[in-house]
């Protein structure tokens, strides 16, 4: 079966030539941006060093917090004996105030 496609190798070469200017053409506006966006930056930080520092410590305490969400110490032994022992507590009557206000 033969593949669709240019008639020629010219053209296939042409319409290759072509995409490749394009995908440089593109990255060329890439570059100009970041290099602005880079300069933009730069001149932010010189004029404002303090709301700088202050983004940067808040972004370092908002990745810290979500770092330790997903890394929780494990339960040691006593604290899963604990949570599998009845409350006691809930199953003693108060018998009118005999337990000590710790107790209860």
């Amino acid at each position: 079966m033969v593949q669709p496609g240019p008639p020629d190798y010219r053209t296939a070469q042409a319409e290759i030539g072509a995409r490749e200017q394009a995908l440089l053409a593109q990255a060329r506006q890439f570059d100009a941006r970041a290099e602005t966006v880079a300069e933009e930056l730069v001149t932010a930080i010189k004029n404002q060093p303090y709301a700088t520092l202050a983004i940067a410590a808040g972004l370092a305490f908002a990745l810290g917090a979500l770092w330790k969400l997903g890394h929780r110490r494990p339960q040691t032994r006593l604290q899963a004996l604990r949570a599998q022992l009845p409350d006691v507590r809930e199953r003693m009557p108060d018998w009118n105030g005999l337990l000590p206000r710790a107790l209860r």
